[in-house]
């Protein structure tokens, strides 16, 4: 169960992140493509989740 919390909290920071950076863009002038944000959502999440969790296997290693 803590590892779903851990998931749903860095998907969401990842997501308040990138809006931010959407409303700073706009107000810029600038126009982010919503297909490339919404790709690198799930890769940032995984990879930072990833990072977190960590295998307890290869701690012993």
């Amino acid at each position: 169960m803590k590892n779903v919390i851990k998931g749903a909290v860095i998907t969401l920071g990842i997501l308040v992140v990138l809006i931010i950076v959407n409303i700073l863009c706009n107000k810029a002038g600038h126009e982010l493509n919503s297909l490339y944000t919404g790709v690198i959502t799930p890769i940032i999440a995984m990879a930072i989740y990833d990072k977190l969790t960590g295998n307890p296997s290869d701690k012993k290693a």
